[in-house]
């Protein structure tokens, strides 16, 4: 019988604060994990807010450049003579050795000597106009 006694001395159990010890390390490598884990996440949707804001900024750029190349063709065809010309006549100057003829569309004679019957006044336009024929 001594014999079983001494075999079972020598599983003996470890002390409780070597158990509590290992406790304590798998719980503070658990929360390590954690942290890890939540700071791994974080740097995520920094990079994917980053890579948002990336393409948002590069198609500002792409409309930014197209505008500036149509607004070069503009400036380029503005230095053009007859663009210069057309400006200038739309602006009623002529240049030398021209003649300017202006198109009356509403049928009075362009000489101020010659006068056209004055019709109704303006005060009797308006009684007319709220007052007239029903």
């Amino acid at each position: 019988m001594m014999r079983a006694v001494s075999a079972r001395s020598g599983h003996r159990r470890r002390p409780s604060r070597v158990r509590f010890g290992r406790s304590l390390a798998a719980v503070a490598l658990c929360l390590a994990g954690l942290v890890l884990a939540a700071a791994f996440l974080g740097i995520t949707v920094q990079a994917n807010a980053l890579a948002r804001e990336k393409a948002t900024l590069q198609s500002e750029i792409a409309s930014t450049l197209s505008d500036q190349s149509a607004l070069k063709q503009r400036i380029e065809r503005q230095k053009t003579d007859d663009y210069v010309t057309q400006t200038a006549r739309n602006l009623g100057l002529i240049g030398p050795n021209e003649s300017l003829f202006a198109v009356q569309r509403d049928g009075q004679p362009s000489d101020p000597s010659v006068r056209v019957p004055a019709g109704p006044s303006r005060l009797a336009k308006w009684i007319g106009f709220f007052f007239g024929s029903r």
